[in-house]
């Protein structure tokens, strides 16, 4: 009787852990009610009680909508075949978990959704799954700077890209082009230069220049002529409510490879919509293998209505060299003023000194921006060694002194792996035959 009731103990006390591990409860705000053409925002709280291993979040959009990671701490987001995944090896120890990311609604959408999901998770060996399934509807507001015969009940949209209605032609025959793309610019550092021409509609009081951007590249901009920059997933805009003064007016934005992520061909496709009276009009951008910069403005003006490279202008360069005005830099090893993706190149030294590696990457990035944003308070560089873009900071005249600053950043969530690096007269030695 002892046996058996040390065994019924033992069996209660594990269902009840097992159930306490089940005790998962979940929740998804969202605003009721969103503008097509634009950007919402929706919190997935997860309620995991004592679970700690693997889970994951997925949800289904429907076509027309893609989702961009806005916070998913200690989880992988991703977004592929409208689906929204959102994987955890191991979850955090608070019993809560919030994860946030933004929803793009095409321009050509109307009608009603609702956004589901279901959380997978481990109890013991058993996999579980808690399906949520969301009553509260999202209204879509249609735009009102789309024609209406474009416009789609969300259930109904199969995808694809909007009929383009090509700008009027005149009984002179018209323009040839109302923007014209520059081949894109291949930068020394990796990133591209993309430059476009706009001729600008007479009497238009509105006018938006939308592009793809192909995957694994970051958008910045360098100059929107006074427009309004949007960026979201895959897409950018620039949008004037006043239009430029000039009769023809220019667009330069860059695209900069993201970290640890495969580029995708650059290939960009592009409308510019103006308005002409009280129509939306659309026009395709060109893109041409030309040196805008190279071109006054007669001969920019005759390109947009002839179409013809000016013979007085040069084809686009392969690659062109960024660089940026030197900035004095108290560590040893400071940039000569040259930046691959506005990081400072790392110059060679002198003596004996130690940095710390954060990463090295076969692709450059935007170090500057992205470990500032993530909290390391040094100067990162670049330098490119055996075939790689590695970044480090410092530098250090002693080696604990570099430790120390490794075990430091090493506890931000967005570095991994830091380590320290050795340099004798600027050449990348052990860090252990100089200790």
């Amino acid at each position: 009787m002892k046996y058996i009731t040390h065994c019924l103990a033992v069996f209660i006390l594990s269902m009840a852990f097992s159930l306490r591990g089940q005790d998962v409860e979940i929740s998804i705000d969202h605003p009721d009610m969103v503008k097509a053409g634009e950007n919402f925002e929706v919190t997935v709280t997860i309620k995991k009680g004592s679970l700690t291993d693997y889970s994951r979040f997925s949800q289904d959009l429907h076509l027309g909508l893609a989702a961009t990671n806005v916070s998913s701490p200690n989880a992988d987001f991703s977004f592929d075949e409208q689906r929204v995944r959102i994987i955890w090896l191991k979850l955090p120890k608070a019993s809560e978990i919030v994860v946030s990311y933004q929803v793009s609604v095409d321009a050509r959408l109307k009608g009603t959704f609702s956004l589901g999901g279901v959380f997978a998770y481990v109890v013991g060996d058993e996999r579980k799954f808690l399906n949520f399934d969301q009553q509260k509807q999202i209204t879509i507001v249609p735009s009102n700077t789309i024609d209406p015969a474009l416009i789609v009940n969300i259930q109904d949209f199969r995808g694809g890209k909007a009929p383009v209605v090509q700008a009027p032609v005149s009984a002179g025959g018209g323009p040839f082009a109302m923007a014209v793309r520059q081949k894109p610019e291949l930068l020394s550092s990796g990133g591209y230069r993309i430059h476009l021409l706009i001729d600008n509609p007479p009497g238009s009081k509105y006018a938006k220049v939308e592009e793809s951007i192909p995957s694994g590249y970051l958008f910045e901009k360098v100059n929107s002529n006074d427009g309004i920059v949007s960026h979201a997933a895959s897409t950018v805009k620039f949008i004037w409510m006043k239009m430029p003064e000039q009769s023809e007016f220019e667009v330069v934005y860059r695209l900069v490879p993201k970290q640890n992520e495969p580029q995708g061909n650059m290939l960009i496709e592009g409308l510019l919509t103006y308005t002409d009276g009280n129509e939306n009009r659309e026009a395709v951008i060109v893109e041409m293998d030309v040196s805008l910069d190279d071109l006054g403005a007669t001969q920019k003006r005759d390109l947009l209505a002839t179409g013809k490279v000016p013979q007085t202008t040069r084809t686009t360069q392969a690659v062109k060299t960024e660089t940026r005005p030197p900035a004095s830099n108290p560590d040893m090893g400071s940039a000569s003023g040259r930046t691959i993706v506005n990081t400072k190149v790392l110059d060679r030294g002198t003596g004996v000194y130690f940095r710390v590696q954060l990463t090295a990457n076969m692709n450059a990035f935007d170090a500057t921006t992205f470990y500032r944003d993530a909290g390391v308070n040094r100067e990162v560089f670049v330098e490119q060694h055996n075939g790689y873009y590695k970044y480090t900071i410092g530098s250090f005249q002693t080696y604990s002194q570099a430790l120390s600053y490794k075990e430091q950043v090493e506890r931000l969530q967005e570095v991994d792996g830091p380590f320290v690096v050795g340099y004798n007269n600027g050449n990348r030695v052990s860090a252990g035959s100089l200790r």
